[in-house]
Protein backbone atom coordinates (compact mmCIF):
# COMPACT_ATOMS: atom_id res chain seq x y z
CA UNK A 1 0.00 0.00 0.00
CA UNK A 2 1.46 3.46 -1.12
CA UNK A 3 2.16 5.63 2.08
CA UNK A 4 0.68 8.88 3.24
CA UNK A 5 3.34 11.45 4.92
CA UNK A 6 1.70 14.20 6.60
CA UNK A 7 3.46 17.56 7.50
CA UNK A 8 2.09 19.09 10.60
CA UNK A 9 1.99 22.92 10.88
CA UNK A 10 0.17 25.63 12.89
CA UNK A 11 -3.15 24.25 12.20
CA UNK A 12 -2.51 20.88 12.87
CA UNK A 13 -0.04 21.40 16.20
CA UNK A 14 -3.12 19.52 18.26
CA UNK A 15 -3.19 16.57 19.76
CA UNK A 16 -6.82 16.24 18.07
CA UNK A 17 -5.17 16.16 14.47
CA UNK A 18 -2.14 14.16 15.47
CA UNK A 19 -3.81 11.24 17.35
CA UNK A 20 -6.33 11.42 14.00
CA UNK A 21 -3.29 11.26 11.77
CA UNK A 22 -1.35 8.19 13.79
CA UNK A 23 -4.41 5.89 13.26
CA UNK A 24 -4.09 6.68 9.41
CA UNK A 25 -0.24 6.91 9.05
CA UNK A 26 2.85 6.58 10.93
CA UNK A 27 4.92 9.13 8.51
CA UNK A 28 5.13 12.79 9.32
CA UNK A 29 7.34 15.97 7.83
CA UNK A 30 8.32 19.34 9.88
CA UNK A 31 9.42 21.96 7.66
CA UNK A 32 12.84 23.27 9.13
CA UNK A 33 11.98 26.66 7.06
CA UNK A 34 9.10 27.67 9.15
CA UNK A 35 8.98 27.75 13.48
CA UNK A 36 11.14 28.21 15.73
CA UNK A 37 13.34 25.11 17.69
CA UNK A 38 10.58 25.27 20.84
CA UNK A 39 7.52 24.56 18.16
CA UNK A 40 9.25 21.76 16.54
CA UNK A 41 10.10 20.37 19.77
CA UNK A 42 6.36 20.71 20.66
CA UNK A 43 5.44 18.77 17.61
CA UNK A 44 7.61 15.90 18.09
CA UNK A 45 6.36 15.42 21.70
CA UNK A 46 3.32 15.44 20.54
CA UNK A 47 3.86 13.15 17.71
CA UNK A 48 5.92 10.30 19.80
CA UNK A 49 3.04 10.36 22.06
CA UNK A 50 0.53 9.00 19.76
CA UNK A 51 2.68 7.55 17.52
CA UNK A 52 6.09 6.62 19.26
CA UNK A 53 7.33 4.61 16.79
CA UNK A 54 6.78 7.04 13.98
CA UNK A 55 9.05 7.95 10.94
CA UNK A 56 9.59 11.89 11.60
CA UNK A 57 10.76 13.64 8.40
CA UNK A 58 12.56 17.53 9.02
CA UNK A 59 13.27 19.58 5.77
CA UNK A 60 16.52 21.84 6.06
CA UNK A 61 16.30 25.14 4.77
CA UNK A 62 18.25 24.76 1.84
CA UNK A 63 20.04 28.12 -0.49
CA UNK A 64 16.36 29.01 -2.22
CA UNK A 65 16.19 32.67 -1.98
CA UNK A 66 13.11 33.46 -0.46
CA UNK A 67 11.36 36.63 -0.28
CA UNK A 68 12.33 39.03 3.21
CA UNK A 69 8.85 40.68 4.05
CA UNK A 70 7.19 40.27 7.47
CA UNK A 71 3.89 41.40 6.44
CA UNK A 72 1.04 40.35 3.53
CA UNK A 73 2.46 42.90 0.03
CA UNK A 74 -0.51 43.01 -2.11
CA UNK A 75 1.17 42.70 -5.96
CA UNK A 76 -0.24 44.72 -9.15
CA UNK A 77 -0.59 43.67 -12.34
CA UNK A 78 1.74 45.05 -14.64
CA UNK A 79 3.76 46.59 -11.31
CA UNK A 80 8.10 46.01 -11.92
CA UNK A 81 9.30 45.06 -8.66
CA UNK A 82 12.93 43.86 -8.40
CA UNK A 83 14.58 41.42 -5.93
CA UNK A 84 17.99 40.56 -4.02
CA UNK A 85 20.45 43.57 -3.65
CA UNK A 86 18.82 46.64 -3.50
CA UNK A 87 20.99 48.00 -6.79
CA UNK A 88 19.50 51.71 -7.19
CA UNK A 89 17.37 50.59 -10.23
CA UNK A 90 14.01 52.55 -10.79
CA UNK A 91 11.37 50.45 -10.22
CA UNK A 92 8.22 50.17 -8.02
CA UNK A 93 9.03 48.18 -5.58
CA UNK A 94 12.03 46.75 -4.39
CA UNK A 95 11.93 43.24 -2.06
CA UNK A 96 14.96 41.97 -0.09
CA UNK A 97 15.69 37.86 -0.64
CA UNK A 98 16.73 35.73 2.55
CA UNK A 99 20.24 34.55 0.57
CA UNK A 100 21.63 35.24 -2.47
CA UNK A 101 20.47 34.66 -5.76
CA UNK A 102 21.82 31.68 -7.66
CA UNK A 103 24.37 31.85 -10.61
CA UNK A 104 22.40 31.45 -14.29
CA UNK A 105 24.21 31.34 -17.31
CA UNK A 106 21.94 34.55 -18.59
CA UNK A 107 18.75 35.99 -17.08
CA UNK A 108 16.30 33.83 -18.10
CA UNK A 109 13.24 35.76 -19.60
CA UNK A 110 10.42 34.81 -17.06
CA UNK A 111 10.76 33.70 -13.39
CA UNK A 112 8.53 33.12 -10.71
CA UNK A 113 7.67 33.40 -6.84
CA UNK A 114 5.91 30.22 -4.36
CA UNK A 115 6.83 27.38 -6.75
CA UNK A 116 5.93 28.83 -9.90
CA UNK A 117 2.44 30.08 -9.06
CA UNK A 118 2.96 34.09 -9.40
CA UNK A 119 5.27 34.50 -12.77
CA UNK A 120 7.56 37.80 -13.79
CA UNK A 121 8.80 39.07 -16.89
CA UNK A 122 12.10 39.80 -16.39
CA UNK A 123 12.85 43.35 -17.31
CA UNK A 124 16.55 43.97 -15.77
CA UNK A 125 19.43 41.70 -13.71
CA UNK A 126 22.26 42.16 -12.59
CA UNK A 127 24.94 41.16 -9.52
CA UNK A 128 22.72 39.83 -7.23
CA UNK A 129 19.53 40.87 -8.13
CA UNK A 130 16.64 40.44 -10.45
CA UNK A 131 13.68 42.48 -11.55
CA UNK A 132 10.62 41.85 -13.88
CA UNK A 133 6.29 42.62 -14.03
CA UNK A 134 4.23 41.02 -12.27
CA UNK A 135 2.14 38.92 -14.51
CA UNK A 136 -0.99 39.09 -11.73
CA UNK A 137 -2.53 40.85 -9.01
CA UNK A 138 -2.40 38.75 -5.44
CA UNK A 139 -1.07 38.71 -1.77
CA UNK A 140 2.49 38.14 -1.47
CA UNK A 141 2.52 35.71 2.00
CA UNK A 142 5.93 36.15 4.00
CA UNK A 143 8.87 34.35 3.09
CA UNK A 144 8.33 32.78 -0.05
CA UNK A 145 10.99 31.32 -2.64
CA UNK A 146 11.79 32.61 -5.66
CA UNK A 147 12.64 30.53 -8.89
CA UNK A 148 15.35 31.33 -11.65
CA UNK A 149 15.23 28.83 -14.48
CA UNK A 150 18.24 27.50 -15.21
CA UNK A 151 19.61 28.00 -11.94
CA UNK A 152 22.80 26.38 -10.19
CA UNK A 153 23.40 26.90 -6.66
CA UNK A 154 26.58 27.17 -4.87
CA UNK A 155 26.91 23.64 -3.41
CA UNK A 156 29.78 24.90 -0.79
CA UNK A 157 27.10 27.08 0.74
CA UNK A 158 24.70 24.50 0.68
CA UNK A 159 26.79 22.23 2.64
CA UNK A 160 27.82 24.77 5.13
CA UNK A 161 23.78 25.88 5.66
CA UNK A 162 22.99 22.16 6.31
CA UNK A 163 25.69 21.50 8.56
CA UNK A 164 24.85 24.81 10.82
CA UNK A 165 21.50 23.60 10.68
CA UNK A 166 21.79 19.77 11.80
CA UNK A 167 23.86 21.53 14.65
CA UNK A 168 21.12 23.73 15.81
CA UNK A 169 18.69 20.76 15.54
CA UNK A 170 21.15 18.36 17.47
CA UNK A 171 19.11 16.34 19.64
CA UNK A 172 15.67 16.16 18.39
CA UNK A 173 13.83 13.21 18.14
CA UNK A 174 13.77 12.85 14.23
CA UNK A 175 14.71 10.09 11.62
CA UNK A 176 15.30 11.53 8.63
CA UNK A 177 16.48 14.85 6.98
CA UNK A 178 14.81 16.27 4.07
CA UNK A 179 17.80 18.12 1.92
CA UNK A 180 16.63 20.71 0.05
CA UNK A 181 17.79 21.10 -4.21
CA UNK A 182 20.35 18.43 -3.97
CA UNK A 183 22.24 18.87 -7.27
CA UNK A 184 25.08 16.00 -6.94
CA UNK A 185 25.74 13.13 -5.22
CA UNK A 186 28.68 14.37 -3.74
CA UNK A 187 26.86 16.50 -1.37
CA UNK A 188 24.91 13.26 0.02
CA UNK A 189 27.78 11.56 0.84
CA UNK A 190 28.95 14.56 2.55
CA UNK A 191 26.47 14.37 5.01
CA UNK A 192 26.22 10.86 5.56
CA UNK A 193 29.34 11.60 7.25
CA UNK A 194 28.04 13.93 9.27
CA UNK A 195 24.86 11.96 10.29
CA UNK A 196 25.38 8.93 9.40
CA UNK A 197 22.50 7.25 11.46
CA UNK A 198 19.97 9.83 9.46
CA UNK A 199 17.88 8.92 6.80
CA UNK A 200 18.79 11.31 3.70
CA UNK A 201 16.00 11.99 1.42
CA UNK A 202 17.37 13.85 -1.02
CA UNK A 203 14.52 16.38 -3.37
CA UNK A 204 15.26 16.85 -6.52
CA UNK A 205 13.76 20.04 -6.97
CA UNK A 206 15.59 22.13 -10.70
CA UNK A 207 17.98 21.00 -13.70
CA UNK A 208 21.22 19.84 -12.12
CA UNK A 209 19.36 17.22 -9.87
CA UNK A 210 17.67 16.48 -12.56
CA UNK A 211 20.67 16.18 -14.78
CA UNK A 212 22.17 14.14 -11.85
CA UNK A 213 19.13 12.04 -10.32
CA UNK A 214 20.74 8.53 -11.06
CA UNK A 215 23.61 9.58 -9.10
CA UNK A 216 21.90 11.34 -6.38
CA UNK A 217 19.37 8.56 -6.41
CA UNK A 218 22.03 5.61 -5.68
CA UNK A 219 23.87 7.80 -2.37
CA UNK A 220 20.60 8.89 -1.08
CA UNK A 221 18.65 6.60 1.40
CA UNK A 222 15.57 7.86 -0.65
CA UNK A 223 14.00 10.45 -2.65
CA UNK A 224 11.93 13.81 -3.48
CA UNK A 225 9.71 14.86 -6.02
CA UNK A 226 9.29 18.67 -4.85
CA UNK A 227 6.60 19.13 -8.08
CA UNK A 228 6.53 22.84 -7.35
CA UNK A 229 10.22 23.97 -7.57
CA UNK A 230 11.19 21.40 -10.20
CA UNK A 231 8.35 23.30 -12.76
CA UNK A 232 9.40 26.67 -11.41
CA UNK A 233 13.38 25.53 -12.23
CA UNK A 234 12.51 23.18 -15.20
CA UNK A 235 9.72 24.54 -16.62
CA UNK A 236 5.87 23.27 -17.82
CA UNK A 237 7.00 21.56 -20.85
CA UNK A 238 9.41 19.37 -19.38
CA UNK A 239 7.71 18.46 -15.79
CA UNK A 240 6.03 15.45 -17.22
CA UNK A 241 9.42 14.01 -18.52
CA UNK A 242 11.66 15.34 -15.89
CA UNK A 243 9.34 13.71 -12.80
CA UNK A 244 8.80 9.98 -15.29
CA UNK A 245 13.00 10.14 -15.63
CA UNK A 246 13.25 10.89 -11.53
CA UNK A 247 11.43 8.18 -10.95
CA UNK A 248 12.70 5.68 -13.09
CA UNK A 249 16.05 6.35 -11.81
CA UNK A 250 14.91 6.01 -8.10
CA UNK A 251 13.22 2.72 -8.88
CA UNK A 252 16.01 1.26 -10.68
CA UNK A 253 18.53 2.12 -7.57
CA UNK A 254 15.86 0.33 -5.13
CA UNK A 255 15.13 3.58 -2.65
CA UNK A 256 11.71 4.78 -1.96
CA UNK A 257 10.40 7.85 -3.90
CA UNK A 258 7.89 10.32 -2.38
CA UNK A 259 5.84 12.88 -4.08
CA UNK A 260 5.67 16.30 -2.93
CA UNK A 261 3.45 19.11 -3.63
CA UNK A 262 -0.19 20.02 -4.25
CA UNK A 263 -1.34 16.69 -4.10
CA UNK A 264 -4.91 17.31 -3.31
CA UNK A 265 -4.45 21.33 -2.97
CA UNK A 266 -7.98 21.54 -4.04
CA UNK A 267 -9.58 19.73 -0.68
CA UNK A 268 -8.39 22.50 1.10
CA UNK A 269 -11.26 24.71 0.57
CA UNK A 270 -13.75 21.63 -0.43
CA UNK A 271 -15.06 18.28 0.22
CA UNK A 272 -13.38 16.36 -2.92
CA UNK A 273 -10.28 16.38 -4.96
CA UNK A 274 -10.61 17.38 -8.83
CA UNK A 275 -10.24 14.75 -11.56
CA UNK A 276 -6.90 15.93 -12.32
CA UNK A 277 -6.07 15.65 -9.05
CA UNK A 278 -7.28 11.73 -8.94
CA UNK A 279 -5.57 11.67 -12.40
CA UNK A 280 -2.08 12.74 -10.87
CA UNK A 281 -2.28 10.48 -8.11
CA UNK A 282 -2.72 7.79 -9.96
CA UNK A 283 0.01 8.50 -12.25
CA UNK A 284 2.19 8.70 -9.28
CA UNK A 285 1.58 5.35 -8.46
CA UNK A 286 1.78 4.11 -12.00
CA UNK A 287 5.57 5.37 -11.43
CA UNK A 288 6.47 3.74 -8.32
CA UNK A 289 5.52 5.84 -5.76
CA UNK A 290 5.46 4.93 -2.03
CA UNK A 291 4.77 7.91 -0.55
CA UNK A 292 1.81 10.64 -1.10
CA UNK A 293 3.13 13.97 0.99
CA UNK A 294 0.49 16.64 1.83
CA UNK A 295 1.97 20.11 2.49
CA UNK A 296 -0.60 22.70 2.83
CA UNK A 297 -3.27 20.73 2.99
CA UNK A 298 -2.71 19.17 6.86
CA UNK A 299 0.00 22.01 7.82
CA UNK A 300 -3.00 25.03 6.94
CA UNK A 301 -6.47 23.80 6.53
CA UNK A 302 -9.18 23.27 8.85
CA UNK A 303 -10.04 20.40 6.43
CA UNK A 304 -7.16 18.35 7.57
CA UNK A 305 -8.68 15.04 9.01
CA UNK A 306 -11.09 14.68 5.91
CA UNK A 307 -8.38 15.16 3.43
CA UNK A 308 -6.11 12.77 5.36
CA UNK A 309 -8.96 10.63 5.36
CA UNK A 310 -10.07 10.09 1.58
CA UNK A 311 -6.24 9.69 0.48
CA UNK A 312 -5.42 6.62 2.68
CA UNK A 313 -9.15 5.82 1.28
CA UNK A 314 -8.02 6.07 -2.23
CA UNK A 315 -4.48 4.87 -1.57
CA UNK A 316 -5.56 1.32 -0.40
CA UNK A 317 -6.27 -0.19 -3.66
CA UNK A 318 -3.50 -1.91 -6.20
CA UNK A 319 -1.43 -0.27 -8.64
CA UNK A 320 -0.21 -1.39 -11.44
CA UNK A 321 3.37 -0.67 -11.84
CA UNK A 322 4.05 1.49 -15.32
CA UNK A 323 7.89 1.83 -15.42
CA UNK A 324 8.28 -1.91 -14.27
CA UNK A 325 9.72 -3.15 -17.37
CA UNK A 326 12.08 -0.74 -17.76
CA UNK A 327 14.23 -0.80 -15.31
CA UNK A 328 18.11 -0.96 -15.55
CA UNK A 329 20.01 -1.88 -11.94
CA UNK A 330 23.23 -0.93 -11.23
CA UNK A 331 25.70 -3.82 -12.19
CA UNK A 332 27.45 -4.97 -9.33
CA UNK A 333 29.28 -8.07 -7.45
CA UNK A 334 27.07 -10.71 -7.51
CA UNK A 335 24.71 -8.77 -9.42
CA UNK A 336 23.52 -12.11 -10.92
CA UNK A 337 22.27 -13.94 -7.69
CA UNK A 338 19.96 -10.61 -7.55
CA UNK A 339 19.38 -10.81 -11.26
CA UNK A 340 17.86 -14.09 -10.83
CA UNK A 341 15.28 -12.91 -8.14
CA UNK A 342 12.32 -11.83 -10.06
CA UNK A 343 12.23 -15.53 -11.53
CA UNK A 344 10.99 -17.00 -8.40
CA UNK A 345 8.06 -14.91 -8.53
CA UNK A 346 5.48 -16.34 -6.00
CA UNK A 347 7.57 -17.46 -3.55
CA UNK A 348 8.17 -15.44 -0.18
CA UNK A 349 12.06 -13.68 -0.33
CA UNK A 350 13.99 -13.46 2.77
CA UNK A 351 17.16 -11.57 2.84
CA UNK A 352 19.78 -11.58 5.71
CA UNK A 353 21.95 -8.48 5.79
CA UNK A 354 24.00 -6.73 8.17
CA UNK A 355 23.49 -3.55 7.20
CA UNK A 356 20.43 -3.96 5.81
CA UNK A 357 21.16 -2.19 2.44
CA UNK A 358 20.77 -5.29 0.46
CA UNK A 359 16.76 -4.46 0.61
CA UNK A 360 18.15 -1.32 -2.28
CA UNK A 361 19.20 -4.38 -4.54
CA UNK A 362 16.25 -6.68 -3.91
CA UNK A 363 13.89 -3.39 -4.87
CA UNK A 364 16.01 -2.28 -7.71
CA UNK A 365 15.02 -5.59 -9.28
CA UNK A 366 11.70 -6.59 -7.55
CA UNK A 367 10.23 -3.58 -7.65
CA UNK A 368 7.03 -4.64 -6.54
CA UNK A 369 7.77 -7.38 -4.76
CA UNK A 370 7.32 -7.81 -0.57
CA UNK A 371 10.11 -8.86 1.57
CA UNK A 372 11.40 -10.63 4.88
CA UNK A 373 14.18 -8.72 5.51
CA UNK A 374 16.37 -9.64 8.89
CA UNK A 375 18.78 -6.91 10.05
CA UNK A 376 19.90 -4.74 13.14
CA UNK A 377 20.45 -1.66 11.19
CA UNK A 378 18.30 0.72 12.56
CA UNK A 379 18.54 3.10 10.11
CA UNK A 380 17.58 0.80 7.55
CA UNK A 381 14.64 -0.11 9.34
CA UNK A 382 13.02 3.34 9.26
CA UNK A 383 13.46 3.65 5.69
CA UNK A 384 11.69 0.23 5.52
CA UNK A 385 8.95 2.21 6.78
CA UNK A 386 8.95 4.64 3.47
CA UNK A 387 8.18 1.96 1.19
CA UNK A 388 4.98 0.53 -0.34
CA UNK A 389 6.20 -2.77 -0.39
CA UNK A 390 5.16 -5.54 2.35
CA UNK A 391 8.17 -5.44 3.75
CA UNK A 392 8.27 -8.06 7.29
CA UNK A 393 11.30 -7.08 9.95
CA UNK A 394 13.34 -9.91 11.58
CA UNK A 395 15.62 -7.69 14.20
CA UNK A 396 19.17 -10.15 15.04
CA UNK A 397 22.40 -9.66 15.15
CA UNK A 398 24.77 -10.93 12.04
CA UNK A 399 28.34 -11.10 11.84
CA UNK A 400 30.12 -9.93 8.62
CA UNK A 401 29.88 -13.14 6.85
CA UNK A 402 27.22 -14.91 7.67
CA UNK A 403 27.86 -18.50 7.64
CA UNK A 404 24.91 -20.60 6.63
CA UNK A 405 24.39 -22.11 10.19
CA UNK A 406 23.68 -18.41 11.24
CA UNK A 407 20.92 -18.38 8.47
CA UNK A 408 19.26 -21.50 9.62
CA UNK A 409 18.86 -20.88 12.82
CA UNK A 410 17.37 -17.61 12.64
CA UNK A 411 14.81 -19.05 10.65
CA UNK A 412 14.06 -22.34 12.92
CA UNK A 413 13.69 -18.89 16.01
CA UNK A 414 11.17 -17.37 13.15
CA UNK A 415 9.86 -20.18 11.69
CA UNK A 416 6.00 -19.54 12.11
CA UNK A 417 6.74 -15.58 10.36
CA UNK A 418 8.48 -16.93 8.24
CA UNK A 419 6.77 -19.67 6.82
CA UNK A 420 3.32 -17.75 7.02
CA UNK A 421 2.24 -17.95 3.44
CA UNK A 422 4.30 -20.32 1.80
CA UNK A 423 6.04 -23.82 2.88
CA UNK A 424 9.16 -22.74 0.67
CA UNK A 425 11.16 -19.57 0.92
CA UNK A 426 13.87 -18.40 -0.92
CA UNK A 427 16.44 -17.18 1.31
CA UNK A 428 19.24 -15.06 0.16
CA UNK A 429 22.78 -14.16 2.72
CA UNK A 430 24.61 -11.15 2.19
CA UNK A 431 28.49 -10.59 3.10
CA UNK A 432 30.06 -7.89 4.57
CA UNK A 433 28.74 -4.40 2.68
CA UNK A 434 31.27 -1.87 1.58
CA UNK A 435 30.24 0.14 -1.45
CA UNK A 436 26.89 -2.05 -2.69
CA UNK A 437 25.58 -5.23 -1.53
CA UNK A 438 26.91 -8.85 -1.86
CA UNK A 439 24.34 -11.84 -2.27
CA UNK A 440 27.01 -14.72 -1.44
CA UNK A 441 24.50 -17.31 -1.17
CA UNK A 442 20.88 -18.11 -2.24
CA UNK A 443 18.67 -21.43 -1.03
CA UNK A 444 15.80 -22.56 -1.07
CA UNK A 445 13.95 -24.07 2.32
CA UNK A 446 11.32 -25.27 2.77
CA UNK A 447 9.24 -25.36 6.52
CA UNK A 448 9.23 -29.76 6.40
CA UNK A 449 13.10 -29.04 7.33
CA UNK A 450 12.23 -27.32 10.20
Amino acid sequence: MINTLVTIGPSSLNNMDIKYFSGKTNLFRLNGSHSDLEWHKSAISKIRKFSPGAFILMDIPGVKPRTNNIDVLKIEKGQEISFGVKSGIECDLHIDLTKSIPKVGKAPPTFSLNDGQFLFDTTKSGDGFIAGRSRDTFELLPKKGINLPGSIYDEYQQFEIYKDFIEKIKGLEINGLGLSFVQTGELVSKLKEIVPDLVLVSKIENSEGLRNCIEISKRSDAIMIDRGDLVAEIGFKNLFSGIEAISLATKSCGRPLIMATENLESMIDRELPSKSEVMSLAHSASLGVDCIMLSEETAMSSNAKAIVSWLTDFLDQPFDLKIKDLLKPPIGQYSQIWDSLPTFAGLPILVMSKSGYAVFDYFSRVPDGSLILVTKNKKILMVTKLFRNSIKVISAELQDNIPIETLINTVKLNKAEVFKDSKQIVAVYVSKYVNFSRANCITILQSDDF
